[in-house]
């Protein structure tokens, strides 16, 4: 049995251990922040490390993930702790497909990380979107798409000159405007400035000179490529015409001091061509995807003829004779198929798996009550909010269900001054975001009954 003294002193003791049992758990209690992919989120912890303060917000974490400090720190007061998942990253170069599973956001990184060279005149792509490999992407993104469109060397000869260039660009003429070479009207570049852009292209360019043709009537001054005098002539509308002749003679090259004589002798018939221009039809075609056209017909100018007699007498002009005008050719008119097959297609989004049937590419912006004045009624008299789009009512009807990347699923309900290809999101004012881009819009399945089969 205890005495009194002896309860005493055990009680004493007993209280002793309960203020260092509080005091511990004070101490072990932190304040620390934990920022999730960008994401901050201030805890309170009485966690000892690292690790064991994600295993008790249930936090998976793979080994590709970014995370710092390491597992297993001691945790402190005011600590910061951030993690960066790893998520997919597909890179298409050169023919290839590489993926990988990383952490990493700069594109630069990315590429170099896939063992993929970036060279000065190529192009990256992400998304469809030209991207710097410089300016890393978000890190709150849950999946990398990368393209490289590699730069195409070609040879372009011009007089003694040749010059060795490159461009990412699809046709000759846009490659050489890229590259600082303006092709004027009179130039002759040979193969055409809509030739495909090859690897090797060797392309020629013969530049128009000025050239003075001496005629009766006084001097005309033109710009030509031609290299003999019959051609320069008929690039000029001269060509020679009955006992006509040009000094050089036609089939001689152009002279030296780009200078010639055409002379007209006694009477001469002038044939004057106009073009008749062509019409172009539209053709539905069942065989091909909506939003995509095909020439089913190429169109062909018209030609309009017209003899003109003009008469001489001592080298003076005394008459001048319509004698016939006719249509030497008739017009062929353009056929374009336009696409009425609705085809469905799936994507994968951040918002889930969606099934569209049509994919525009439209100008988007936002507003809210407050940029409108503070109206909160829109056109289709529903509530302005996140998920409400304004759109260009005649070719996009109230109720058309979309899926915008970046806003999410939307709801065509309001109208305004918008161009067919322009969306106006609409949000509260509480959680309005600023938009001014241009954004892929995917119009959801099922279709309407009634599709505008040609979107301007």
């Amino acid at each position: 049995m205890f005495s009194s003294k002896g309860w005493r002193i055990a009680f004493i003791l007993l209280g002793i251990l309960l203020v260092a049992s509080v005091t511990t758990l004070i101490g072990l209690n932190r304040h620390v922040t934990l920022i999730i992919d960008g994401q901050s989120t201030p805890l309170h912890t009485y966690a000892l490390t690292v690790g064991d303060l994600l295993a008790q917000q249930n936090i998976p974490r793979a080994e590709e993930d970014l995370l710092q400090p390491e597992v297993d720190t001691w945790l402190r007061e005011g600590m910061v702790i951030t993690i960066q998942h790893a998520v997919p990253v597909h890179i298409y170069a050169d023919g290839t497909l590489h993926d990988l599973f990383t952490a990493e956001r700069l594109p630069a990184s990315l590429l170099a990380a896939a063992g993929i060279t970036l060279l000065p005149d190529d192009q990256l792509f992400s998304e469809g979107a030209l991207i710097l490999a410089d300016v890393p992407f978000s890190k709150s993104v849950r999946s990398i798409t990368l393209q490289v469109d590699r730069s195409l060397s070609f040879t372009l000869r011009e007089d003694s000159q040749v010059q060795e260039l490159g461009s990412v660009l699809p046709a000759l003429g846009q490659a050489l405007w890229k590259n600082g070479v303006v092709i004027q009207t009179a130039d002759a570049l040979n193969p055409a400035a809509t030739t495909p852009l090859t690897e090797g292209l060797d392309a020629n360019l013969q530049r128009a000179k000025s050239l003075t043709i001496r005629t009766s009537g006084g001097e005309i001054t033109t710009l030509t490529a031609a290299q003999t005098v019959g051609e320069a002539l008929a690039e000029a509308g001269l060509a020679l015409q009955g006992l006509d002749y040009s000094n050089p003679s036609a089939e001689q090259p152009i002279p030296a001091d780009r200078s010639l004589r055409l002379v007209h002798v006694q009477e001469e018939v002038i044939i004057e061509n106009t073009p008749l221009a062509f019409e172009t039809a539209y053709e539905a075609d069942p065989d091909l995807e909506l939003d995509n056209q095909s020439i089913l017909q190429t169109g062909e100018y018209g030609l309009n003829a017209r003899r003109v007699r003009v008469r001489y007498e001592d080298g003076q002009e005394v008459s001048r004779q319509v004698e016939g005008e006719w249509v030497a050719r008739q017009p062929k008119p353009r056929i374009v198929g336009y696409g009425t097959k609705v085809v469905k297609h799936t994507l994968n989004t951040p918002d889930g798996s969606i099934e569209y049937y049509r994919a525009l590419t439209m100008w988007a912006t936002s507003y809210s009550p407050a940029s409108v004045g503070g109206g909160t009624t829109t056109a289709s008299g529903k509530t302005l909010r996140k998920g409400l789009v304004a759109v260009n009512h005649y070719y996009i009807p109230f109720g058309t269900m979309m899926y915008v990347p970046g806003y999410g699923y939307a709801e065509a309900a309001d109208t305004g001054n918008l161009g067919p290809r322009w969306i106006d999101l609409g949000y509260s004012d509480d959680d309005y975001e600023a938009w001014h881009q241009n954004v892929t819009v995917y119009f959801l399945w099922p279709p309407p009954a009634t599709i505008l089969w040609i979107y301007p």
